[in-house]
């Protein structure tokens, strides 16, 4: 299953809720404000994960994240399947036009006696 905090600057769950909780020691603490401000999706983490009030509820939070991120991205894929670009309809469209006015000139000079 895919993890919002896997593999961005190798910070874990468990460090961002370590950080959270102020059970880093400062040398700790500062290294980890270094790589979470080093990466946007860690800084966005860190902000949305601090306004959980019980600390316990993090990994629950992060696993319901993760199950909806999933679940959107697997909807995404599956749409992009069934889904015709509207370029593609655009040329189709145009093709069937410029076969139509050639069948169309072919019969009227047929008719004519051409």
């Amino acid at each position: 299953m895919l993890d919002i905090l896997k593999d961005d600057d190798n910070i874990s769950e468990q460090e961002l809720l370590k950080y959270l909780e102020g059970k880093l020691s400062p040398e700790e603490r500062h290294e980890l404000e270094k790589r979470i401000v080093s990466s946007e999706m860690m800084s966005d983490a860190e902000e949305g994960l601090s306004q959980v009030k019980n600390k316990e509820d993090v990994p629950v939070a992060v696993a319901d994240i993760n199950r909806r991120l999933a679940s959107q991205l697997h909807k995404r894929r599956h749409k992009k399947l069934r889904e015709i670009p509207a370029q593609t309809l655009t040329i189709m469209a145009t093709f069937i036009i410029l076969l139509l006015i050639i069948l169309a000139y072919f019969v009227i000079y047929r008719l004519k006696g051409g």
